[in-house]
């Protein structure tokens, strides 16, 4: 199979995306809110790109304090959720590269990717900026975004590299 930057960077966004919209909606349906998701998205359709995108803005150790201080499973399995879209989108991305350039590169784009919809989604309406804080300006949910992304990048990167080095030793 062919690898390259344009396909580490492909298969991990829609893997990413695919993954954190899948586990909104296993939230939302056991938690009985379905018809609560669904007024919101006709309310606000930028809300569904929110979904697409939620963990970007949540460092991973933020994840796994609110999957801690969670007592529904409904919601464990979301918080935990954006952690496993993460990981998966990064092994994607280290598979898909073919070596560490263009693992990490492909992993980069689908970061800086995620971080702009998230930016561009806050710039279309105020709702989805409230996910972050009630109180939160625009230039600090950009800001947000932009550190808790770049964080994202490097950790989840890490993984990314491991998979591209360990990939790359068995061709």
């Amino acid at each position: 199979m062919k690898k390259s930057l344009f396909r580490a960077f492909l298969f991990s966004l829609i893997v990413f995306l695919a993954l954190n919209f899948l586990f909104y909606i296993i939230t939302y349906s056991m938690a009985d809110l379905f018809d609560l998701l669904i007024n919101n998205i006709s309310d606000h359709p930028s809300h569904s790109i929110y979904l697409t995108t939620y963990p970007t803005h949540y460092f991973p150790w933020e994840l796994f304090e609110r999957f801690a201080e969670t007592s529904s499973i409904e919601f464990k399995i979301y918080w935990l959720g954006g952690f496993i879209s993460f990981v998966v989108a990064a092994v994607v991305a280290g598979f898909m590269g073919g070596d560490f350039l263009k693992s990490l590169g492909g992993w980069f784009l689908t970061v800086i990717c995620t971080m702009v919809l998230l930016i561009i989604v806050f710039a279309i309406d105020d709702y989805n900026l409230n996910y972050v804080s009630f109180t939160t300006t625009l230039a600090e949910g950009i800001v947000i975004v932009l550190i808790t992304g770049i964080v994202n990048a490097l950790i989840y990167g890490v993984i990314v590299f491991l998979i591209a080095f360990l990939t790359g030793r068995s061709d």
